[in-house]
């Protein structure tokens, strides 16, 4: 439904939705960076977990060459088998980390998508008051058009009558 005339109250509501549209835009941005680098971090520490366990691995594979105590290659693999079930509950995490991030983007992409249908919206109401505010500067422009060319046609007759005389009376 299109409106034909502005009005102010609903140029003023829609300047506050759109600041609220933007507000919550960018806080939905910072959660969605936030959530971004927490998975980041959780990568990260996958990886660490990661390059422990190689690490690991390989001081058990020389242990075992080397023949070290029974007791130290049990701690050993105990400990590497440690890190496989930290790895699984941060493979987890990571997961967790990248629902929230989706969510978090789905959220930042419906406040965005609000943020530009109140933009659009301003545009169109200001739009609609440039319109109306041009409809009103031309109708003036032209009745004062009319107002001029009827003073200066009225200011002509009497001062062609005064200069030659009324050419009604013959008199020159």
């Amino acid at each position: 439904m299109s409106q034909s005339k502005p009005n102010p109250q609903r140029a003023q509501a829609l300047r506050n939705l759109y600041e609220q549209a933007q507000q919550a835009a960018q806080h939905s941005a910072i959660r969605l960076k936030r959530a971004q680098a927490e998975q980041t971090q959780a990568e990260g520490k996958l990886h660490s977990l990661q390059q422990f366990e190689r690490q690991y691995r390989s001081q058990l594979a020389e242990l075992e060459q080397r023949g070290g105590s029974w007791g130290a290659v049990r701690d050993l693999r105990a400990f590497i088998d440690r890190l496989g079930a930290a790895q699984a509950a941060q493979r987890d995490e990571i997961m967790n980390t990248r629902t929230r991030c989706e969510e978090h983007l789905r959220a930042w992409t419906a406040a965005r998508q609000k943020e530009k249908a109140f933009e659009v919206l301003l545009a169109q109401e200001h739009g609609l008051a440039q319109a109306v505010l041009r409809q009103r500067q031309q109708s003036d422009l032209q009745e004062w058009a009319l107002n001029r060319q009827s003073g200066f046609a009225d200011s002509f007759t009497d001062s062609q009558n005064s200069r030659f005389g009324n050419p009604g009376t013959g008199r020159r």
